[in-house]
């Protein structure tokens, strides 16, 4: 078997960028991100799309 080394370019991202989730007691997910911008949804996936928009 031969193993070959890729050296392939990537963006690698910073965690102090990835949006912040948490849940509220009435079950909406909401998601802010590191300039204090926040948005809502049902879901985890939902809250982070609605702050990307």
């Amino acid at each position: 078997m031969h193993l070959q080394h890729h050296d392939d370019e990537y963006a690698v991202r910073n965690p102090a960028d990835l949006a912040t989730v948490r849940q509220t007691p009435d079950g909406q997910w909401i998601a802010e991100d590191a300039t204090g911008r926040s948005a809502h949804g049902s879901t985890p996936a939902t809250a982070i799309a609605a702050l990307r928009r």
